[in-house]
């Protein structure tokens, strides 16, 4: 008898936790899905494609969320540009840029948004005013060594077309994602960027006399940076289309 009341005891407390239990789980699972209502995946409400103010504001949010690392991007600001080489054979004489330390990325500007452009590529044109610090090395037939110094650089108001391809796709939880395909970027400086070149040695006085003779070697390096920039910029846009549905943050109509 005593046994017998002694199994009823248990099997009731093992009951009462199996409910304890599954009420803490289905409490935890409701709180866990209104969390989700109420807090979308991305700070920002969802824009309509013909809203180029609510756009611009969308991207501003964007670039911050890259640059905290989210969903996994890259952060942009700042970006490392590992190297830009020049060759101008005719002139025996070389440009290498290295280590290339890009900021400012993160306050791009949306200038404009193209719709059913060729092949039915969207686009967009962004205004960028980046500063680049690094290593610039003038090679010339003249001398073995390379000169050698540290170059400031300036490119303001910069120019950038992009477009890409892009599809939308169902998820396996049934939501639609944003698949960007291969973009292709077309680069226009508004003004020569601007530079100083530093310790004051006979080799940055050196290249400082190449640049200036071939002001076209800061528009290229301009060009390459600037590019580079951007592709990281897409790059992160893809992941970001791939990881977040399109319902939270874009509207097609």
């Amino acid at each position: 008898m005593a046994s017998s009341a002694s199994e009823m005891f248990f099997e009731c407390i093992r009951v009462f936790v199996t409910a304890l239990f599954v009420s803490q789980f289905c409490v935890a699972q409701f709180l866990h899905y209104n969390n989700e209502q109420v807090n979308p995946p991305v700070p920002f409400p969802a824009c309509r494609a013909d809203n180029i103010d609510c756009l611009r504001r969308g991207l501003r949010t964007f670039f911050y969320l890259m640059d905290s690392g989210r969903v996994g991007m890259t952060p942009v600001d700042p970006t490392i540009v590992n190297s830009v080489a020049i060759s101008l054979p005719e002139e025996q004489m070389s440009f290498l840029l290295r280590r290339a330390n890009v900021t400012g990325a993160r306050w791009t500007r949306l200038a404009d948004r193209k719709f059913n452009l060729e092949g039915g590529k969207n686009g967009v044109t962004f205004n960028s005013d980046l500063h680049v610090t690094g290593e610039i090395y003038l090679t010339t037939g003249a001398r073995i060594d390379p000169y050698a110094a540290f170059i400031t650089m300036d490119i303001d108001n910069v120019e950038t077309n992009i477009t890409y391809d892009w599809r939308s796709e169902r998820g396996i939880n049934n939501e639609e994602y944003l698949l960007i395909g291969p973009e292709r970027i077309a680069v226009r400086n508004m003004r020569l960027p601007t530079y100083f070149i530093q310790p004051n040695s006979e080799d940055a006085q050196q290249i400082d006399v190449a640049l200036q003779s071939k002001q076209s070697i800061l528009d290229h390096i301009s060009n390459e940076i600037t590019t580079a920039v951007m592709h990281t910029i897409v790059d992160n846009f893809r992941i970001f289309g791939s990881n977040v549905p399109v319902k939270y943050y874009y509207k097609y109509i």
